[in-house]
């Protein structure tokens, strides 16, 4: 049995400056077995997305998307990129929905991270 490494950005479904509230989707993402829709844990709003609709062998465990609490942090990620995101130190992440999602004070606004899975 194989599991699947990476998955393709099939879709984006909602964008930057979307409200998104718990089981809303935030993507179609392919795999080599199927096509799962990433379901969203938590509340709040699109800040980033990290990869373009159609990227391809995005790795599993990537961040692709920002959430934050407030409308009005969505500014502070405006040239927030997939490379920033590796280089960041562990932040919180809105899991999908087959893990748990989790947040924690931070200095910078209140985030959280979308990763593949």
């Amino acid at each position: 049995m194989s599991l699947f490494k990476q998955g393709n950005i099939q879709k984006w479904m909602k964008q930057v400056g979307d409200e998104i509230a718990p089981g809303d989707v935030l993507a179609s993402i392919e795999t080599d077995k199927a096509v799962v829709d990433f379901e969203m844990q938590e509340e709040g709003f699109i800040a980033a997305l990290l990869y373009p609709e159609g990227a391809k062998d995005v790795e599993l465990g990537k961040i692709v998307a920002i959430v934050v609490e407030n409308k009005s942090e969505i500014d502070a990620f405006k040239n927030y990129s997939a490379d920033s995101a590796s280089a960041a130190p562990a932040a919180p992440a809105a899991a999908p929905a087959s893990a748990p999602a989790s947040s924690a004070p931070s200095a910078a606004p209140q985030q959280q991270q979308a990763q593949t899975s």
